[in-house]
């Protein structure tokens, strides 16, 4: 009997050599990682390199934490993400580092006493 590797779930950043980059979520690991580079249709940039910026146990976890880093950058224009991953539970963000989304135009923002 063989022992199952527990699966780890990476967010990533591609890096293009022009300073575009996409944000993207994978579980892949060993070669298949190292020449996955996302989803995404950019084929005319050349790669610069890939980040992993966070790993999780969970993929809800992990693909919430990739929509927050994409949410975090929404307005750069050297981000190249079109689709954002918003399909997840609430109860995932728990294992999520302590954040504060705040919108420009105070209206969205819950003022709590």
């Amino acid at each position: 009997m063989t022992k199952l590797t527990e699966k780890v779930y990476k967010v990533y950043i591609t890096y293009y050599t022009d300073g575009s980059y996409y944000i993207g979520f994978t579980g892949k690991y060993g070669a298949a990682l190292a020449s996955y580079f996302g989803s995404n249709t950019i084929r005319d940039k050349l790669v610069s390199h890939k980040e992993i910026v966070w790993t999780s146990k969970s993929k809800a976890t992990a693909k919430l934490f990739e929509l927050l880093l994409q949410l975090s950058r929404l307005d750069s224009s050297w981000c190249v993400n079109s689709m954002l991953n918003v399909r997840v539970r609430k109860e995932h963000m728990k294992d999520l580092p302590k954040f504060k989304l705040t919108f420009e135009d105070n209206k969205f923002n819950k003022n709590e006493k």
